[in-house]
């Protein structure tokens, strides 16, 4: 089952000045899975809250950067674990095979 997400990209460094450069425009695009990986609720003596973290899977091509922002199923997440592909180096069996990455989104609340 595939989902359709969108790529908040981080600007990616400074000019000569010490400006910011313009950050990528966002992009959309399709995924192949979405799995909760973990939801854990936080409790302090002054405050509360919870963590979410998703596991994505999508084309090597479409992976965002680790810092990057994702909004999935309407909610906004960082990208805490930058996409690697588990076929890396390794040439596939089959030429209709096309290697996939996974990231890690994390979501806090509260």
């Amino acid at each position: 089952m595939s989902e359709q997400i969108t790529i908040h990209p981080q600007s990616r460094g400074v000019d000569d000045d010490g400006n910011r450069l313009p950050a990528p425009p966002d992009r959309t695009v399709r995924v192949k899975s979405v799995q909760q990986v973990s939801a854990d609720e936080l409790s302090d003596a002054d405050k509360d809250g919870s963590v979410r973290v998703l596991r994505v899977w999508c084309s090597s091509s479409d992976g965002p950067a680790d810092g990057d922002d994702v909004t999935i199923r309407g909610l906004r997440y960082q990208v805490r674990v930058g996409a690697w592909d588990p076929g890396m180096h390794r040439r596939p069996v089959l030429s209709r095979h096309r290697p996939s990455s996974v990231f890690d989104a994390v979501r806090g609340e509260g």
